[in-house]
């Protein structure tokens, strides 16, 4: 995996508008990873997956994150920084496959993947993914359905995914500072890390538009400048209007 230039972050962003979050998450992936196989990245558990873009996410924008969150007690915006490494410190998924034993119950599973969560919809899409990643149960040392497992094993086994990959469903706490009411929200990394390419994106062109419209340069030549001397090119232009 390697850092995406201007050029290909563009392109990806261009290609990922008209698509959703599973597909913009694997297409950053497949721009990053060249002559990975896009079945394999596809088939990486979701907390390998997102640790992966927030890889890629620290070498396009910085280490360190910052979001707003709404206080669910008083409404008041909850300003939240935090380092991506601290978050990715909670480590990576076992490849192999996992057991469960509980209640006289042996369930081998492996973890989710975007596979798995692909045209899932509906109330039916828990049960569609577990239906995918359990390869095999027994009971009472025979073999058992896994798609009928009670729901104390189904529970368990949900909770045992998240055990194992603890970066696929990332909880930040947070403390009101208005009314100090305590909770948790979800960070997702995919739609987090879209939204800033978003605006990067929408920036960087206006950017290209002003300096090709001003020294007649080809976008690919205006991408190849850094980020600091376009903007410096940029500074010239708006001083040059400035009255004297």
């Amino acid at each position: 995996m390697r850092p995406l230039s201007a050029p290909e972050l563009l392109d990806v962003w261009d290609r990922g508008r008209d698509h959703g979050p599973l597909e913009r998450a694997l297409a950053l992936l497949v721009a990053a990873c060249p002559g990975y196989p896009p079945d394999a990245l596809a088939a990486l558990s979701i907390g390998e997956r997102d640790a992966r873009l927030m890889l890629l996410r620290q070498w396009a924008f910085g280490a360190h994150a910052a979001c707003v969150a709404a206080c669910p007690a008083c409404g008041a915006q909850v300003e939240l920084g935090f380092a991506l490494a601290d978050v990715c410190a909670a480590g990576l998924a076992p490849a192999a496959p996992l057991l469960l034993e509980i209640d006289g119950y042996a369930v081998r599973f492996r973890l989710p993947t975007s596979h798995d969560l692909r045209d899932l919809r509906g109330p039916a899409a828990r049960q569609q993914v577990l239906a995918r990643c359990v390869l095999a149960a027994m009971h009472a040392g025979a073999a058992y359905d896994g798609a009928r497992l009670p729901e104390s094993v189904v529970a368990a086994l949900v909770a045992a995914m998240a055990a194992a990959d603890p970066l696929a469903d990332i909880r930040l706490g947070l403390i009101c500072p208005a009314c100090g009411h305590a909770w948790q929200v979800l960070f997702d990394i995919v739609t987090f890390f879209w939204s800033e390419i978003d605006a990067w994106a929408r920036r960087t062109l206006r950017e290209v538009h002003a300096l090709a419209r001003a020294y007649g340069w080809r976008e690919a030549e205006i991408l190849a400048l850094t980020a600091r001397r376009r903007q410096h090119y940029l500074e010239i232009l708006a001083d040059e209007r400035l009255p004297r």
